[in-house]
C-alpha cells in the first residue's frame, strides 16, 4: 500500500513542480513592474497584481521567452478580448444614457471612434503604458515609429484587467475618468479620420453654404508632389492642411477647419428658415 502511494505520488510530482514553477516564473514577472507608478498612471488601486502582468505581456515577450510559455504564461490576448466587450458596453451605454438627442447613426459613429484603433492607442499612450509594456525589443521599436495596434490592444487588455480585479462598475469608473470626463463633439472630431465628411455635415447643419476648396500650392517633383490646399466658407478662409494628394491635403485642411469652428460660429452664417 506505501508503495503504491508512493509511485503515485511520483506521478504527480511533475504536476506540482509545474505548478510551483508558473508561481515562481509569475511572480518573477512582476519584478518587470513597477507597479506604485503603474498605479498612479492609470489612478487604479490594484488588487490583483497578475491580471496586469498578463495586461502588459505581449506576446513577442513569449518568443523570447520561451521558458515563460512552456509553464502556461500567456500573452495579453484573451484579455484583450475580454477588455474590447466590456469597452463596447460602456462605451454604448453611455452614449445611450448622455445623447438623448442623437440618432442611432450619430451614436454608432461616435462609438466607432472611441472604440478605434487609433483613439486606444492614444489614451495607452496617455497613460504611458509602453514604459510597462514586456515585449520584444522589435515590437517596442514598432510602437516608437507609430505603429498604434500593440497600444492599443494593451489599452483593451487594461480595461480587461481592470473587469477582472474589480468588477464591472470599477470598469465603467475607469472608462469615465479616462474618457467620459472629457467627452464632447469638438473632442470627437480630431480622432475621426473622414474630416471632410464632418466639416461639411456641420457647415451644411449651420450654415447655407457649403465648403470650398482651393490648391494653393505644388511643390516637388511630379513622382513626389505635396499639395497645399485651403477651405473656404462663403469666401472666408477656414482651414490650411499639406498632404502627398490632393485628397489628403484636403482632409488636413478640413481638419484644420474642425479647430476653428468657433471662427466659423463668429461669422453669424446661421442658416435661413423655409
Amino acid at each position: 500500500m506505501f508503495n503504491l502511494l508512493k509511485n503515485r505520488l511520483r506521478k504527480l510530482t511533475p504536476f506540482f513542480e509545474t505548478r510551483k514553477e508558473k508561481k515562481n516564473l509569475s511572480k518573477k514577472l512582476t519584478d518587470f513592474i513597477d507597479f506604485d507608478e503603474l498605479q498612479n498612471n492609470i489612478h487604479y488601486k490594484i488588487i490583483d497584481e497578475n491580471y496586469f502582468v498578463n495586461a502588459l505581456t505581449h506576446r513577442s515577450f513569449l518568443t523570447v521567452r520561451s521558458d515563460l510559455s512552456q509553464v502556461g504564461i500567456i500573452s495579453n490576448e484573451r484579455l484583450e478580448f475580454l477588455g474590447d466587450a466590456v469597452l463596447d458596453l460602456v462605451v454604448a451605454e453611455y452614449l445611450y444614457k448622455n445623447f438623448p438627442l442623437n440618432e442611432e447613426g450619430d451614436l454608432t459613429k461616435f462609438r466607432s471612434i472611441l472604440v478605434n484603433k487609433k483613439f486606444l492607442a492614444e489614451r495607452a499612450k496617455h497613460l504611458k503604458l509602453q514604459d510597462f509594456l514586456l515585449a520584444s525589443y522589435t515590437a517596442k521599436k514598432s510602437i516608437d515609429e507609430g505603429y498604434d495596434a500593440i497600444l492599443a490592444d494593451t489599452y483593451e487588455a487594461l480595461i480587461g484587467a481592470v473587469f477582472m480585479d474589480s468588477g464591472y462598475e470599477n470598469a465603467k469608473e475607469f472608462l469615465n475618468e479616462e474618457i467620459f470626463i472629457k467627452l464632447d463633439i469638438k473632442w470627437l472630431n480630431q480622432f475621426d479620420e473622414n474630416h471632410k465628411s464632418k466639416f461639411l455635415e456641420y457647415v451644411q447643419a449651420h450654415t447655407d453654404f457649403i465648403p470650398e476648396y482651393s490648391i494653393i500650392k505644388e511643390e516637388g517633383p511630379e513622382h513626389n508632389k505635396l499639395f497645399t490646399v485651403e477651405v473656404f466658407v462663403n469666401k472666408r478662409s477656414l482651414g490650411i492642411g499639406k498632404g502627398k494628394s490632393k485628397k489628403q491635403a484636403e482632409q488636413a485642411s478640413a481638419k484644420n477647419a474642425l479647430n476653428n469652428l468657433e471662427v466659423l460660429e463668429k461669422m453669424g452664417l446661421t442658416k435661413k428658415k423655409s
